[in-house]
């Protein structure tokens, strides 16, 4: 690649390691997280926990599931310092490289499925918003709006993202903050009731699993550290925080006012136009990641086609789908691909931290076999470990109670297990030579 091509603004390096020149500290890897975290989706994750959980026993099962988070995203964002690249390149190493195009294909599928998801929430949220201020707007207006506008950074790609996030964070942490301050001298109308009863391992299964698919794509941001320790703390901290902070904005909103509603409470307040901004800076940094990792997928299934195109490709279709009202009928397709993504985790993990490092090196990845058929094993077997533990699926017997970390963990095991008998066939083999 020429040097123009290196830097180019829009080159996220889908297909190479990146280079030194565009690496960045732990705090903007950071703050990428952290603005990643700060989602409406987690307000009513908040609100549902409210419901079945005492305030106390609420703020602890989420940060116990926080840090469960920020645990794996370290394993997994180590891996990504060192090779470089993408998760779905780094799956090429164990999978092998047709292996990794499938991978690359199944997450790029799924993240235009949670960007129709995103934009449509977005879109609901911002009509209602500007409804209040007399100012009619059309939710196929929204919709399009704010997909444009999270369509634009992520072009740019992940060095975008971190620009983003290092104005945005802030802003809503202060905004959101002020909020807070405000509505803590007024007074719940009516106690908050426990309706429906969560024990601390469903609470705490509830936390991890709406960014467990994030923290085993960790790399995908962790490639941009400059050291190792950068790509460490940055996915522990953002993880850590950016995923317990809403959830714990929304249960202080429900104990001090009663309502779990940002939106409603900040114009109660008299804050409207700060609702608006972190309603739209939140959805935009979370929306952009999400076509960022995809477009990075499909970039390993599709390498001749430039990634910039795949993000307005995948644009298109993700405003088709919310559009069009196919969120809904799509949403038991994106919890299956779910269950299939998060265990090849558990694969890369399993090479590199229990077998041999060096094989998540980029060298290693650009020659690796077409099919990696131990790796695919142990892939298939935790997806359909985790399809059985899934309630959404057969439920059929519990692990963790954690579906995702049960396939993980089973895949692990599963690698671990191919491996050795590899090694013990080879063994043999040359005992009788």
């Amino acid at each position: 690649m020429t040097e123009k091509g290196k830097d180019s603004k829009i080159n996220d390096f889908e297909l190479e390691p990146v280079p030194q020149n565009a690496k960045r500290s732990w705090m903007v890897i950071s703050l990428i997280w952290l603005a990643i975290g700060i989602d409406i989706s987690g307000l009513f994750l908040g609100a549902f926990l409210s419901s079945g959980l005492p305030i106390d026993q609420a703020l602890t099962a989420t940060f116990i599931g926080s840090a469960l988070l920020a645990i794996i995203a370290m394993l997994c964002a180590n891996i990504g310092y060192q090779a470089g690249v993408s998760t779905p390149l780094i799956s090429s190493a164990v999978f092998g490289r047709l292996g990794g195009k499938t991978m690359g294909a199944i997450t790029g599928i799924s993240l235009v499925g949670w960007f129709a998801f995103q934009a449509d929430f977005f879109a609901l949220i911002m009509v209602d918003a500007l409804a209040k201020y007399d100012l009619v707007v059309s939710h196929g207006a929204a919709l399009v709006g704010g997909g444009l506008l999270m369509m634009v950074t992520a072009i740019y790609g992940v060095r975008a993202l971190g620009k983003l996030s290092t104005y945005s964070v802030p802003l809503m942490v202060t905004l959101i903050t002020i909020g807070l301050y405000m509505a803590s001298g007024t007074q719940s109308t009516s106690a908050k009731m426990i309706e429906s009863p969560l024990s601390m391992g469903e609470a705490i299964s509830f936390v991890m699993s709406i960014w467990i698919l994030a923290a085993v794509a960790a790399p995908d941001i962790a490639r941009y550290a400059k050291t190792r320790k950068d790509a460490i703390l940055g996915a522990g901290f953002g993880f850590l925080f950016g995923n317990s902070a809403i959830i714990v904005v929304a249960l202080l909103l429900t104990q001090m006012t009663g309502t779990d509603n940002l939106v409603d409470v900040f114009f109660s307040l008299g804050l409207g136009l700060a609702a608006i901004i972190v309603l739209v800076f939140a959805q935009w940094t979370t929306n952009s990641s999400n076509l960022c990792s995809g477009a990075l997928g499909m970039s390993v299934t599709l390498p001749s086609v430039p990634r910039p195109l795949l993000v307005i490709l995948m644009t298109i279709v993700g405003l088709g789908i919310a559009q069009f009202g196919m969120v809904d009928k799509f949403t038991a397709f994106l919890t299956l691909l779910g269950v299939t993504i998060a265990p090849s985790a558990g694969v890369y993990l399993a090479q590199y931290y229990l077998i041999d490092k060096e094989a998540l090196t980029f060298e290693r990845i650009s020659n690796a076999p077409d099919w990696m058929f131990k790796g695919l094993i142990a892939w298939g077997f935790g997806s359909v470990i985790s399809a059985c533990t899934a309630g959404e699926f057969f439920g059929l017997f519990t692990l963790t109670s954690i579906s995702a970390i049960d396939g993980i963990l089973a895949s692990l095991v599963a690698y671990m297990v191919l491996v050795k008998l590899s090694v013990i066939e080879k063994e043999t083999v040359r005992d009788y030579q």
